[in-house]
């Protein structure tokens, strides 16, 4: 069975919209609106994301009915935010649970240069069989993060991580951008037939949120994970049709920047 990548690609490029912050991160992210999981899903719906990200349990409870038209992406592992030690996410769903959740994609935290590193390795190579075996994609999160890690967006840390997630089988890597034009192609490069997508991170003024959309455009990345930016600002929709314009459409910032009017 071959692996449905293009289920999660609109002419190879995808914008995924991301909401596994509540686990991560903790309420600290929300308003009485963002809060609620329906209003994340009408955004995903009617804004026409490539996918959905979720944790299992918000997946089960509301990814139901007209929602199923968004392909979704179980997050598989998570970890909280209460707790300071070495970082390691472990599994906390099954891909057999994701595919019975409506999966077209199954996710995974990896923490390189963490000392727990290779149990997580170990977890997500597991999840790759099995996956593959279903002819699902993964999204390995490859964060280079712990007690052996400096500098979390050095270049040649970077490069380092997306080469393992490469290396591990990961059909789509998710990293964190570091604002080195040059150096994120070469971190791009090192993760060869793996597709590299950029988290949006924390909110960003608008327009320079586009600046940053097409710059990142232009390393090779085939497009965003991105949350907080969309859903934590009070226009949604035209800042995702704005987004979509020069991720999908390879328009120019200016070109994109009219549907914040």
């Amino acid at each position: 069975m071959g692996i449905q990548i293009n289920k999660l690609l609109t002419n190879g490029k995808a914008i995924f919209l991301a909401y596994d912050q509540g686990m991560e991160h903790g309420p600290i992210d929300f308003n009485l609106k963002n809060c609620d999981p329906n209003y994340i899903l009408d955004i995903a719906l009617e804004g026409h994301y490539n996918a959905v990200i979720l944790q299992h349990g918000i997946a089960e409870k509301y990814y139901q009915d007209y929602y199923k038209d968004i392909p979704l992406i179980v997050k598989l592992n998570g970890q909280t935010n209460i707790t300071k030690l070495e970082p390691i996410s472990k599994q906390l769903c099954s891909v057999e649970r994701a595919i019975k959740l409506g999966a077209t994609g199954v996710g995974y935290t990896i923490y390189s240069g963490s000392e727990k590193e290779n149990e997580m390795m170990v977890e997500f190579s597991k999840i790759v069989d099995t996956a593959h075996d279903y002819g699902l994609p993964t999204i390995a999160w490859m964060y280079p993060r712990g007690k052996f890690v400096q500098n979390q967006k050095d270049t040649n840390i970077l490069a380092y991580a997306a080469r393992i997630g490469a290396e591990l089988g990961a059909d789509i890597i998710k990293m964190q951008y570091n604002q080195d034009f040059e150096g994120f192609k070469w971190i791009v490069k090192n993760a060869g037939r793996t597709k590299v997508v950029i988290s949006g991170g924390e909110k960003t003024e608008p327009l320079e949120f586009l600046k940053m959309s097409s710059e990142i455009m232009k390393t090779g990345a085939i497009g965003l994970a991105v949350g907080r930016n969309i859903w934590q600002h009070d226009k949604p929709f035209s800042l995702t049709k704005a987004v979509q314009n020069i991720v999908i459409q390879g328009k120019t910032v200016e070109e994109a920047k009219k549907f914040l009017d």
